[in-house]
């Protein structure tokens, strides 16, 4: 009996370490593969001591192959990176066609207003963002309420739809002119029994704008408010459990391996946020083909050209400028990019997320600078077919 149950233990682990061997042969044979497709530089700018050992995919976009992968299982912080998946879960929450609106209304009460909204993410009460961006200006609505009532000084404001932090920020940009006072209404009060007139709005433009706002200059204060009103809409709590659950339903009912991913903000500013180099190209494979999606690919940088990406390129890798379309990543330690590289006929999808970067500016530049040329590496103008122009004169007799 005991000698049955030795060759038991034996025959296992002859067959786990036949598996392990199979595993690194398959490895190996990709590998190899790969080495025939891609050139030895892109080998030589992904093996930099400034990457130190990222993860990495490359896939052809035609037949979704894998060309190349390694460490892309391997969960890490992605920074930036991860608002693809916070713009792709608002963009498959709501139509974006969709704009949001902000009024503010009177009531039977002397001094006494309200203010009703749609939860706009593109609110602000900074004038630079306003004048430079065309934001929502929320002191606007207040300062209509102090006119509307012969420049009261002092005026009480119930708001629902709008954040406490956002009335906070627009009281104070008006408290050396005025005393205001507020107050969140309960939840579930008939608002058609208290007001009146309206008596101002504000109105955000299309959700597909903010969406193309956010990647392109990779805005964390949108990223983290349009991930938060895709948790609401989806009925879920509105703290870092709903935002885990949401994303999870929203990205998992794609078709995409969610395995392992975690969100401690949607942002990607938490170094604690977990996600794999596969569920990230796995993402950019459906961004590409699904209709609701296409407003998160139309929105990312393009290398050289535009956005985050607009300084970048020109001096690493001129022949990929305008042909490499991505989001970036950057936080402490940590250096990302992932997206779409044209290759003449062809188009990758890349992902490459680099997690144990020094944390000086030059070190960072550095790893930028391998990321970008070993994409340099595979890129290639699209191919332009010729055409040929024939006499169409028509002759009259």
């Amino acid at each position: 009996m005991n000698l049955k149950f030795g060759q038991g233990n034996l025959l296992k682990k002859i067959s786990i370490l036949l598996i392990s061997i199979l595993a690194l042969n398959t490895q190996s044979l990709q590998n190899a593969q790969a080495a025939d497709v891609l050139p030895n530089s892109f080998f030589t700018y992904l093996g930099s001591k400034y990457l130190a050992n990222p993860g990495v995919i490359l896939i052809d976009q035609s037949n979704n192959s894998v060309v190349y992968e390694k460490g892309a299982e391997v969960l890490r912080a992605p920074a930036s990176v991860l608002k693809l998946v916070s713009t792709s879960a608002i963009a498959l929450t709501m139509d974006t066609s969709t704009v949001f609106r902000t009024a503010i209304y009177s009531t039977n009460k002397p001094g006494a207003f309200v203010i009703l909204g749609d939860d706009d993410p593109w609110i602000t009460s900074s004038t630079k963002e306003r004048d430079n961006y065309k934001r929502a200006y929320l002191p606007a609505l207040l300062k209509a309420a102090l006119a509307e009532r012969n420049n009261l000084r002092v005026i009480s404001i119930q708001y629902n739809g709008v954040s406490g932090s956002d009335i906070k920020t627009a009281k104070r940009a008006l408290k050396k002119s005025s005393s205001i006072k507020s107050t969140a209404l309960p939840k579930g009060t008939d608002t058609t029994t208290i007001v009146t007139e309206k008596i101002a709005e504000i109105v955000s433009p299309k959700l597909s704008t903010i969406i193309k706002f956010t990647n392109l200059y990779s805005d964390n204060l949108l990223s983290q408010r349009l991930a938060m009103l895709a948790v609401v809409r989806n009925g879920y709590s509105a703290n870092t459990t709903g935002l885990n659950q949401m994303a999870t339903e929203k990205i998992g009912a794609l078709g995409v391996d969610v395995t392992g991913m975690k969100l401690l903000d949607a942002s990607g500013l938490a170094s604690g946020n977990k996600i794999s180099a596969v569920t990230v190209s796995q993402l950019l494979l459906k961004i590409r083909t699904e209709p609701k999606l296409k407003v998160v690919y139309d929105s990312l940088p393009v290398g050289g050209v535009s956005g985050t990406l607009i300084g970048r390129y020109k001096g690493t890798a001129p022949q990929a400028v305008g042909l490499v379309k991505a989001k970036t990543g950057s936080i402490r330690h940590v250096v990302s990019l992932a997206g779409y590289a044209t290759s003449g006929e062809k188009e990758y999808v890349f992902v490459v997320i680099a997690d144990h970067v020094g944390r000086t500016k030059r070190i960072q530049n550095a790893a930028r600078s391998a990321i970008d040329r070993m994409l340099g590496t595979i890129t290639k103008a699209p191919v332009i077919p010729t055409t040929t122009t024939t006499d169409t004169t028509t002759v009259i007799n």
